[in-house]
C-alpha cells in the first residue's frame, strides 16, 4: 500500500492498514506502546479524529483498530522519522503476530 512520510514543521507521518485477522488487540497495542517508548521523539497514532499517544497502550486500545482499519501514525522529534519507520514496519509484519 503506498504511504508517504510528509514532513510538516518537524512532523512525518505514514498511512498504514491493520492487516491483523484479529485487529490491534491487547497484546499487540502493548508491543507497540513498548516499540514506541524506545523513541524520545512524541508517537501518535490517529483512527478518523480520534487520536492517541502510541507509547501507551491503554490509548491504542481505545482506537478499536479493527482488521482493515486505516490509521495515520506521526512522529515529531529528534529521531521521529526512525521511530515511524519502526512503527510502520511493526504494521507490516502484522502486528507482530505470526
Amino acid at each position: 500500500m503506498p504511504r508517504q512520510a510528509q514532513p510538516s514543521n518537524g512532523v512525518v507521518s505514514a498511512l498504514v492498514t491493520v492487516s491483523n485477522t484479529r485487529g490491534l488487540h491487547l497484546r499487540c497495542a502493548g508491543e507497540l506502546a513498548k516499540l514506541a517508548a524506545a523513541f524520545a521523539s512524541h508517537i501518535s497514532i490517529r483512527k478518523g479524529k480520534h487520536q492517541v499517544d502510541a507509547k501507551s497502550m491503554l490509548e491504542i486500545i481505545t482506537l478499536s483498530a479493527s482488521p482493515g482499519s486505516k490509521l495515520t501514525v506521526s512522529a515529531n522529534g529528534p529521531d521521529a522519522q526512525s521511530a515511524l519507520d519502526a512503527v510502520v514496519s511493526f504494521f507490516d509484519n502484522n502486528l507482530g503476530d505470526p
